[in-house]
């Protein structure tokens, strides 16, 4: 056995900051890649009439503009109600416990 693995039993209070600190870092990243993509899907929005060209030429523009801006927004929305909840939930857990 290893001195590492004694000192992670002897302080319990390293394993659960490193859990907490795990769960933060994944919000973060997933709240992060979720915001990129909503943010992708916003710039393709506005990319013009190059989506199914030679398909009822370019009729089919317009809703493929207008859907691709709904979801990027709905996306954003979406993230924002996220980080608030969990912010929220943060902020109750540590009243609760106090």
């Amino acid at each position: 056995m290893s001195n590492y693995s004694s000192e992670l039993i002897v302080c319990p209070k390293w394993r659960a900051s490193l859990k907490i600190i795990g769960k933060i870092a994944f919000i973060v990243i997933c709240t992060g890649v979720i915001f990129a993509l909503g943010f992708w899907l916003l710039m393709m929005s506005n990319m013009g009439s190059v989506y199914l060209p030679n398909i009822c030429n370019g009729c089919l523009d317009a809703s493929i503009r207008m859907t691709l801006l709904v979801v990027g927004i709905g996306i954003w929305m979406l993230v924002a109600a996220w980080i608030i909840w969990h912010i929220l939930l943060y902020f109750y857990h540590l009243m609760k416990s106090n």
